[in-house]
């Protein structure tokens, strides 16, 4: 299994595209991923970028680009994925993620069955061009609609040929659930995982009830069993982790950099 990073840690280093130093600490922001020691990145074509433009920084650096996202509704309950599939291809990318479900089908069983058969739709579409169409869980896809999970409604409701996911180890522990579990359940249906741990927040002053905040941690830094994830993950040859901490205690790039140095601490 390759790593990779979803770039969110490093928020505190970009610029927005108006500055003109905008492309400069692109390049500089993604080749210091590449000097830590991450093999991929889960990004898609930043603005200001043509996907060619992108694609060539990308192999110049030597950061694979593993996975694009932003596909959400209305996008994804239309018919025209052509845009996407055009930025995977260029990009060399095999996975488009569906970071959430959209708001209305929480609480809304018809629209939780609409939802899902978007996925089917879309995924066959663009399974048919090589790609995979993965969803992202959050702790919310662990609410009940009609007496079930959100997420065992989508695992349940989707075609395995179409259809893969996108496990996030954070999220899953915040819902409620098992790791380890649910890894086992969404086994071969799984291209890329995110790495992100969970951790108790010591300095938090809500202790009634057991009432603590959790925070992001860095891999290793948290509560989640890394050794039995990696087993997992290794048992069932996914192809890649990518490594994501929403919000970080430490500058981004020490923070990146310590989850790495514990991942490969546990033998990845």
């Amino acid at each position: 299994m390759k790593i990779a990073l979803a770039p969110m840690a490093l928020a505190q280093y970009r610029t927005k595209p108006a500055a003109l130093t905008y492309k400069y600490d692109v390049r500089t922001m993604m080749t210091r991923v590449r000097q830590i020691g991450y093999e991929g990145i889960e990004s898609g074509t930043p603005a200001g970028y043509t996907h060619a433009e992108y694609k060539t920084m990308m192999d110049e650096i030597g950061l694979t680009v593993v996975s694009v996202g932003g596909l959400r509704y209305p996008e994804l309950a239309g018919n025209d994925f052509s845009k996407k599939i055009e930025e995977c291809k260029v990009l060399g990318a095999k996975n488009v993620m569906v970071s959430h479900m959209p708001n209305v089908a929480l609480g809304n069983y018809e629209e939780l069955k609409k939802f899902i058969q978007n996925l089917n739709r879309a995924g066959k579409i663009l399974r048919d061009e090589g790609i995979y169409l993965s969803y992202h869980n959050h702790a919310i896809d662990f609410s009940k609609v009609c007496g079930k999970t959100i997420l065992e409604q989508i695992v349940e409701g989707t075609d395995t040929r179409y259809v893969t996911f996108e496990p996030d180890t954070h999220w899953l522990q915040a819902g409620g659930g098992h790791v380890i579990t649910w890894l086992k359940k969404l086994k071969g249906r799984i291209y890329i995982v995110h790495f992100k741990d969970y951790g108790i927040d010591q300095y938090s002053d809500h202790t009634f009830l057991e009432s603590t905040h959790k925070i992001f941690a860095e891999i290793g830094e948290g509560n989640l069993n890394w050794p039995g994830i990696i087993k997992e993950c290794l048992d069932q040859n996914i192809s890649w982790c990518a490594v994501e901490q929403d919000r970080v205690q430490r500058p981004g790039y020490e923070a990146i950099a310590l989850s790495l140095k514990n991942l490969k601490g546990f033998g990845l």
